[in-house]
């Protein structure tokens, strides 16, 4: 591993100057469950390593007044996997947060190095995209916004620019009738990177069964987490039957961008990913038919 100097800033406003300054040659250590690996296997060599572990106001769950919720980028996966009201409120969050490799990464792992590290294949950013949040990014220029479904420009690859660091992921409320889940398909153990996963977030108008708003993100299955915009559209033209949920799921796997590699060829994916958009949409219709509890 090559030498660094190791910085530990005590604000926000200090980590953006360090980052602003120093460019590519400083990297940020928040969980460390990648950054270090790659450090010690030569792959990044940065020059200086910039702790956010001071960055107290980083940390936490909070639920806001009108319903939504607002994480920090320091939360600690296993904190987010734990947290009642976000569950309840957000479930594919909750369940994608705890299908994160192992209990013990899940207690190092952060939500902001999850989210900013890019990889294609993890479970946090398809939950993300499909509950319509947003990640809030503190720069030199100052504070904004970006959905997350805009967040990621290639693998490994983000909107973030010189001296922008994520300080907090914010979920909108969730409407009346609401239901969610987050399910993931592995070769081998449970906590291995998943071959697809699939995160819905949706309502149900008691009245009329038809749904409300949807949203289906698909991770490991492209460069970058994919929505499912012709899949969304159809479930919210008509009533979801098992029919139409089969069509959604087809249409979905067609507007994935899956490659061939040691999980799996194109074709393997494909199908995978229709049974398990089946999976999900069925699980969030009855969550949301079924109501909180």
């Amino acid at each position: 591993m090559r030498r660094f100097e190791y910085l530990q800033p005590s604000s926000v406003q200090e980590t953006v100057g360090i980052l602003e300054r120093e460019g590519e040659d400083a990297l940020l250590l928040a969980g460390g469950t990648a950054l270090v690996v790659l450090m010690s296997q030569g792959l990044l060599r940065p020059r200086f390593v910039v702790d956010l572990g001071g960055l107290a106001e980083l940390s936490g769950v909070a639920s806001e007044g009108d319903g939504g919720v607002r994480i920090g980028a320091r939360t600690r996966l296993s904190e987010l996997a734990g947290d009642g009201s976000a569950a309840m409120s957000h479930q594919p969050l909750g369940e994608a947060a705890s299908q994160v490799a192992g209990v013990r990464v899940r207690n190092v792992a952060t939500v902001g190095g999850s989210v900013c590290y890019g990889e294609p294949q993890t479970d946090l950013p398809p939950a993300l995209m499909a509950l319509g949040a947003q990640a809030v990014l503190v720069g030199p220029q100052g504070r904004r916004s970006v959905e997350m479904q805009h967040f990621y420009v290639g693998p490994y690859e983000t909107v973030l620019e010189r001296g922008e660091l994520l300080t907090e992921i914010l979920l909108p409320p969730r409407p009346a009738g609401a239901g969610g889940c987050h399910v993931k398909f592995t070769i081998g153990p449970r906590e291995n990177r998943p071959v697809v996963n699939v995160s819905v977030a949706l309502s149900v108008d008691p009245a009329t069964g038809r749904c409300g708003k949807v949203r289906i993100a698909m991770g490991a299955v492209g460069p970058v987490p994919i929505l499912a915009t012709g899949a969304m559209q159809l479930l919210e033209e008509d009533l979801p039957d098992d029919r139409l949920i089969a069509e959604a799921a087809r249409l979905a796997s067609e507007q994935a961008d899956p490659a061939d590699d040691l999980r799996g060829s194109v074709w393997y994916k494909r199908r995978i990913l229709r049974v398990f958009v089946e999976r999900a949409v069925k699980c969030a219709l009855e969550r949301a038919k079924r109501g909180p509890g």
